[in-house]
């Protein structure tokens, strides 16, 4: 399975996953809950870490000796 092309209500649902899951007693409730808030969150979260990424230094034009 290539996880990296799967939503994330994919990921619950795989049957690997469930196996996880119920061995490390997961509440599933809580962890679909949190996958929600993650969804609901990442577009907003896109847009933060694109305020935050560095910008080009400014530089301003300075006439030329010659003009």
């Amino acid at each position: 399975m290539d996880i990296t092309g799967c939503s994330l209500a994919e990921l619950v649902d795989d049957p690997l996953i469930d196996l996880v899951i119920k061995r490390d007693r997961v509440d599933r409730n809580e962890l679909k809950a949190l996958l929600q808030r993650v969804a609901f969150e990442r577009p907003r979260a896109k847009e933060l870490t694109n305020d935050l990424r560095p910008r080009p230094p400014v530089t301003e034009a300075v006439a030329c000796s010659r003009c």
